[in-house]
């Protein structure tokens, strides 16, 4: 028979693993990188996907973004050590660290599945960016509205 401690752990264990999935972690991850979109507008320029790596301290998201993981989780306010009563954010629930409490085999798989996610989130951001259809005809010196009257300029006035 179960002890009550193993019936606790095991339920505990259970309930930690249901974040372990490809929908929970892309959710958790959404959650995070809109937390950055809101806090630091354009932090997916800074952050190369290529050598993302989530379970390394100076690779990972806020690693990237702030020079080390742990930095990262106080300069974005994540975490905050000050007197007053503001509750810390999760890095777990923003998809920044892996589930813990789980197996070694549990925790590499959500940083497998986090870097995927992360890897998804910055480059969609980072395509959006490069998005032909986000440059003004005008601002890409490619043509001239409609409405505007070309008139010649004096330099090519005195030329003629």
């Amino acid at each position: 028979m179960l002890t009550l401690f193993e019936r606790v752990r095991d339920w505990w264990q259970a309930r930690r693993t249901r974040q372990i999935t490809p929908d929970a972690v892309r959710e958790r991850v959404e959650r995070g990188a809109t937390y950055l979109d809101d806090l630091d507008p354009g932090w997916h320029r800074r952050v190369n996907a290529d050598t993302l790596e989530l379970e390394d301290g100076r690779h990972c998201i806020l690693g990237q973004l702030h020079g080390e993981f742990r930095l990262g989780l106080g300069r974005s306010h994540l975490i905050t050590m000050s007197s007053a009563p503001r509750a810390s954010l999760s890095p777990v629930a923003y998809g920044f660290k892996c589930v813990e409490g789980v197996s070694d085999d549990w925790q590499t798989r959500d940083y497998e599945l986090l870097n995927e996610a992360w890897r998804e989130a910055v480059r969609t951001r980072q395509e959006a960016d490069s998005s032909p259809s986000d440059i003004p005809a005008a601002a890409s010196g490619d043509s001239v509205p409609e409405h505007v009257e070309m008139k010649p300029s004096s330099s090519t006035e005195a030329a003629a």
